[in-house]
């Protein structure tokens, strides 16, 4: 049976295909989903204007047997503006591409904001790496996928405290960590005014390698 779907969701992905078709990549409040944007590339083809991080109402069609639906309609809700400035757009993309990653349908109401509110800081806080930290590890949280901080040592490896290998934290990077990772978002943001930012990126590097694999834009924050 022929079926049309409507969502709402955030464009996160954009890759345009030889024939002229675009397949979008969205995140939104049900989850991760892609459509396809057929001859979007052609000058007459509206749904070719449709950029990352445009937030939009849209129709798909899923043809059975297809691989992928086909975008039919869409509405642009807003647009999050800034977040192209080349000392922003690697913070925004590794935000986008991680919340893809993890927003399966029965975490996406918890992820879908916190994505909304990361991109939002890291389009207008004057520091976008501490809003892009912020967010990850709460995006990271929000799937289930938060490291135990419950055992000794100030290294983390593995999703787990350690002694020795992994990443070095330190005590101040352990605090900084706990405190994102429980704290309301204003407080957690002024609790990583002091931290150590560097120690805290390597630190969630690893661990979104270790619980989701290798993200293309991590080479980005490198």
């Amino acid at each position: 049976m022929e079926r049309y779907h409507t969502l709402e969701a955030l464009v996160v992905g954009r890759k345009a295909m030889p024939g002229g078709d675009v397949i979008l990549s969205f995140v939104g409040p049900e989850g991760a989903s892609q459509a396809v944007a057929r001859k979007a590339m052609r000058p007459s083809g509206r749904s070719g204007r449709l950029s990352l991080f445009h937030h939009l109402r849209f129709q798909v069609y899923q043809k059975p047997g297809s691989d992928l639906p086909t975008l039919t309609q869409a509405e642009l809700v807003g647009r999050l503006e800034g977040l192209e400035h080349p000392q922003r757009f690697p913070f925004a993309a590794f935000l986008a591409e991680l919340a893809f990653r993890v927003a399966s349908p029965e975490v996406a109401g918890r992820v879908w904001p916190l994505l909304v509110s990361a991109l939002r800081g890291v389009a207008k806080h004057p520091n976008p790496r501490l809003v892009a930290i912020w967010g990850s590890w709460r995006i990271l949280k929000a799937a289930g996928l938060a490291p135990n901080l419950s055992g000794e040592g100030t290294n983390l490896l593995d999703g787990e405290l350690s002694t020795r290998g992994g990443v070095y934290l330190g005590l101040e990077g352990l605090e900084a960590l706990a405190a994102v990772l429980r704290l309301p978002g204003s407080e957690a943001i002024d609790a990583l005014q002091e931290a150590p930012l560097d120690r805290l990126m390597q630190a969630l590097l690893a661990h979104t390698r270790y619980t989701v694999g290798e993200l293309g834009s991590a080479v980005l924050l490198r």
